[in-house]
């Protein structure tokens, strides 16, 4: 049986608290809290229902849990939106109807218990992924291995025509990849280079969200005591797909160089 996390002590406090008054019942099947933790796309294209990354219609989704702090399965649950412009219906699947811009709140509810709230990016189908800056870059490494191995940050722009204009398109997922000689660098091996958020954060991520202004950015942290040759280059793609297929311009190619630093 599936056991709640340890932040859902906190969360039975909380449910127990607003239901002051109510007797939240020790019942297999009595909520007593709810984790509304992720959403299926960080956005919803105006006009459009929710969509996760494959481009597929997908429903908002909450975890309910009993006083054991047991997964409840199959809860009745309700999705709200805080905001006008949006509809849920009955099953989850949230429309952005009348609204073409800006953020909405939505929650999950079940009787007298509500969820922490998620915010929804409305949003406008991109027509062209683009780099934003260099596309080339020579990073001078130290030897031995030092953490300011760092490429500087690689950019790209997500955008849509608008008569004729272009404008940003924020709230895309943007997915990153490295490839040394021909070979995809995974995830979870960091032995020669890592992608990470920023310099100073040094989280490891192969995912970003274009923001306000239709931009994403990583950086290459490369590791040079590992490195089987003194100067070579890194090639490192952005891709952005909407309902499942590449928006024109993907994937974007970076390329990194690398050489030791000239001693003085």
């Amino acid at each position: 049986m599936t056991r709640a996390p340890r932040w859902a002590a906190a969360a039975f406090v909380a449910a127990a608290c607003i239901g002051a008054c109510t007797d939240v019942g020790t019942a297999p099947d009595a909520i007593v809290a709810l984790a509304f933790d992720t959403l299926p796309y960080p956005s919803v294209v105006a006009g459009d229902t929710m969509r996760d990354s494959l481009g597929h219609a997908a429903p908002l989704s909450a975890v309910a849990y009993n006083a054991s702090g047991n997964i409840i399965a199959n809860p009745a649950l309700r999705y709200l939106a805080l905001d006008t412009g949006v509809d849920i219906n009955s099953t989850g699947y949230l429309v952005a109807t009348t609204r073409i811009g800006g953020t909405v709140r939505v929650v999950a509810a079940a009787a007298a218990l509500q969820s922490l709230q998620k915010i929804v990016t409305i949003t406008h189908a991109p027509t062209l992924l683009s780099v934003s800056g260099a596309a080339v870059d020579t990073l001078l490494y130290a030897s031995p291995d030092a953490a300011t191995n760092v490429s500087k940050p690689m950019t790209v722009k997500l955008t849509r025509d608008s008569a004729g204009a272009v404008v940003a398109v924020p709230g895309f997922l943007v997915s990153w990849l490295v490839q040394f000689r021909g070979q995809t660098v995974l995830k979870n091996d960091t032995t020669l280079a890592s992608l990470w958020e920023d310099a100073s954060t040094r989280k490891v991520s192969m995912l970003d969200t274009t923001g306000d202004g239709g931009l994403a950015a990583r950086t290459l942290r490369i590791r040079s005591n590992a490195l089987p040759t003194l100067a070579d280059s890194f090639l490192v793609y952005a891709n952005v797909r909407y309902r499942g297929a590449v928006v024109a311009g993907s994937p974007v190619k970076f390329v990194i160089h690398f050489r030791p630093k000239t001693a003085r």
